[in-house]
């Protein structure tokens, strides 16, 4: 199929996709919406990849970037010392909003590439420390943590891993929020083996909520056996979930916070991973040797320039009182279809379940496309995470096309 494309893009590798797919390119997007060049009109309930979360037309974001490619448009804060302005003060600025103990940013590109500078980081610090065998990480089956040598590790996909070939070594999978077997893995594999477990308060795969006193249980078993904790908030952080962050909501200190996606309403590549003083010390112990972590773009200026800009946007509250809003308003429409479950998760991050097998949901996500409705879908699971700014009037559309669809489905 790819010899239809100089560009090669995942979907043309599955058998959903016709073999050309040019007349379905998207060209324009406003609001919640996004439009094909064949001027077919979509409602976007996936917000891109999660992280288009401030819609299709911000004028803020749009122009903070368009002013910072007049100013200075490249810089870099790899090697020398002479950092970009912009970015010092977007550092700044994030972590006055992040949970008071978190003083300290480290910029990167992408969720992925964050998730894997947080596990360098934790062994980093480790080997400075004179411990270079506590190296071992635990992580979540059904967890996502991205895609690369070390986040596919961590992602907890058996199938991704079997095509990824061999890893990087020293991920441990526990069963998603199963307190005896975290328990169990921390004294088989020895605490003082350990140097990090990383999960993410809401499983990116499917929209499945850690249980009540669960984080906090993980929290206080890193505490006491000196463990890094390290939560991936790349998903459910900057809105998603109708709060800035779960971490601050539920009043959790980890080690790490990792940060993609909303930071920068999708407009430019950015990330972060927020530390402790006692992390950055850590990594400082010795002044001859510095963290081999990073590339090119991180923290450009560009980029800086647009996580200012969605600070901005969410800092009178308007949006996150309207993910919640809103979040209840298609909770409560979409419960309401035929072959519903339950819906699950909170603000703007739901999982449809359905009563459905997995074959009739994939045909269902390409039914909705036809009808000009853009969802994600996880074996029976839909999945619906629109822009965090979608409209009261937007939510009626995406219930009621939904409606339209699953009808012939589930006939």
């Amino acid at each position: 199929m790819t010899e239809h494309h100089a560009l090669w893009f995942n979907a043309l590798t599955t058998k959903t996709s016709p073999e050309d797919v040019r007349d379905r390119a998207l060209v324009s997007g406003e609001g919640c919406h996004v439009t094909d060049a064949a001027g077919r009109r979509y409602l976007d309930a996936r917000s891109a990849l999660w992280n288009a979360g401030l819609g299709y037309s911000n004028t803020a974001v749009a122009d903070a970037v368009r002013a910072q490619l007049d100013q200075l448009p490249v810089a870099q804060l790899i090697r020398h010392d002479q950092p970009p302005q912009v970015s010092l003060r977007y550092a700044e600025r994030l972590v006055a909003v992040l949970p008071e103990h978190l003083r300290h940013v480290r910029l990167c590109s992408t969720g992925s590439q964050a998730v894997e500078g947080a596990v360098f980081l934790s062994r980093f610090v480790r080997i400075l420390q004179g411990d270079p065998d506590r190296s071992q990480v635990i992580a979540q089956h059904d967890g996502y943590h991205g895609i690369g040598g070390l986040a596919s590790a961590v992602t907890g996909e058996p199938e991704l891993h079997e095509l990824h070939g061999p890893l990087v070594p020293g991920v441990h999978h526990v069963r998603p929020w199963d307190m005896e077997e975290l328990r169990t893995a921390l004294d088989r594999i020895g605490p003082g083996r350990v140097t990090a477990i990383i999960l993410e308060p809401i499983l990116g795969t499917g929209a499945l909520e850690a249980p009540p006193g669960y984080l906090e249980e993980v929290q206080r078993l890193c505490r006491e056996h000196g463990v890094h904790f390290v939560v991936d908030e790349v998903s459910t952080g900057f809105g998603r979930t109708g709060t800035l962050t779960v971490t601050e909501e539920l009043g959790l200190e980890p080690d790490m916070l990792l940060l993609s996606k909303a930071i920068s309403a999708g407009y430019t590549p950015l990330a972060a991973i927020a530390t402790t003083a006692e992390i950055l010390a850590g990594a400082l112990a010795r002044p001859d040797v510095v963290f081999p972590h990073g590339s090119t773009a991180d923290g450009n200026p560009v980029s800086a320039a647009a996580g200012l800009a969605v600070l901005d946007e969410l800092a009178d509250g308007v949006v996150l009182e309207n993910v919640r809003a809103r979040g209840a308003q298609l909770t409560a429409g979409l419960a309401a279809l035929p072959s519903v479950l339950r819906v699950r998760g909170r603000g703007l991050m739901l999982g449809v379940d359905l009563e459905l097998p997995a074959e009739a949901v994939a045909e269902l996500r390409l039914r909705c496309r036809e009808a000009g409705l853009l969802v994600s879908t996880a074996g029976s699971t839909v999945i619906v995470t629109p822009p965090l700014v979608i409209t009261a009037a937007d939510c009626d559309e995406l219930v009621g096309l939904l409606a339209v669809c699953l009808a012939p489905v589930t006939a």
